[in-house]
């Protein structure tokens, strides 16, 4: 039987969902819920792509989704049927036909990801599901300098899991942008992929060199050693968003 590919760019509010990826049981996630809105309008089942696994609590702008349908159907209806049929913080932003030979996750040739840090003494209760609360004095310039020793084709086995599913902890970033507006200072990735909890860890490693509590000393050591061990704790997950992929 002809399937007919298709691509989706979808935002959600990850706060209620254990990540992406579909789990054993009915745990909620991201492709547990579109697998069941797009069975129901494929009248089967489907099995959906996405192009990053995002972690528990961890939001989305622009993440792409790819999959195949025994129907043909237009673009704007197939976004008007998802929309219809999934929780309303999830929303199908754009959908079309994809070449035949389109995949959410291989055909991606770099991601961007976004991580809020409010510094106020006093948390903002509209973005506390959105950024992480650290209520302190963070020398901006200091990070973006530090951050400069992870820019490039680097081994990042320092900042992701020692479990990691991943053949090679070789990645490639090629940008790291910090803009900070008031008590709001958002720090932006775009790389060619990233592993698990890879920013979150990097967050967390420069924001404990700028307070100067590293145990390496500095991410340029870190990055030497590949010690997980020598990092602190990750940023909390609701401070993540991936903004975007790029085909």
């Amino acid at each position: 039987m002809t399937r007919f590919n298709y691509r989706i760019t979808l935002a959600y509010d990850g706060s209620e969902y254990e990540g992406w990826q579909m789990q054993q049981g009915d745990a909620p996630t991201i492709q547990l819920a579109l697998s069941r809105a797009l069975a129901r309008i494929d009248g089967a089942p489907v099995i959906v792509h996405g192009a990053g696994r995002t972690d528990a609590g961890v939001h989305a702008e622009g993440q792409v989704a790819s999959f195949r349908l025994a129907r043909q159907r237009d673009g704007a209806e197939l976004r008007r049927a998802l929309n219809g049929n999934l929780p309303e913080d999830i929303r199908v932003i754009e959908a079309a036909p994809a070449e035949v030979d389109f995949h959410a996750r291989f055909s991606a040739r770099s991601k961007t990801y976004r991580y809020q840090i409010y510094t106020a003494e006093v948390m903002n209760p509209f973005l506390r599901r959105y950024s992480w609360h650290y209520p302190y004095a963070l020398d901006t310039a200091r990070m973006y300098e530090d951050s400069r020793a992870l820019l490039g084709r680097r081994d990042f086995s320092a900042f992701t899991v020692a479990a990691s599913e991943a053949r090679s902890h070789v990645r490639t970033i090629t940008g790291i942008e910090i803009d900070v507006q008031g008590p709001m200072l958002r720090l932006t990735f775009t790389g060619d992929g990233f592993l698990r909890y890879m920013v979150r860890t990097i967050v967390g490693a420069l924001v404990e060199a700028d307070r100067g509590r590293l145990k390496a000393g500095s991410l340029a050591k870190l990055l030497e050693t590949g010690d997980r061990a020598l990092v602190g704790a990750s940023a909390p997950a609701r401070g993540l968003t991936m903004v975007k992929v790029e085909y």
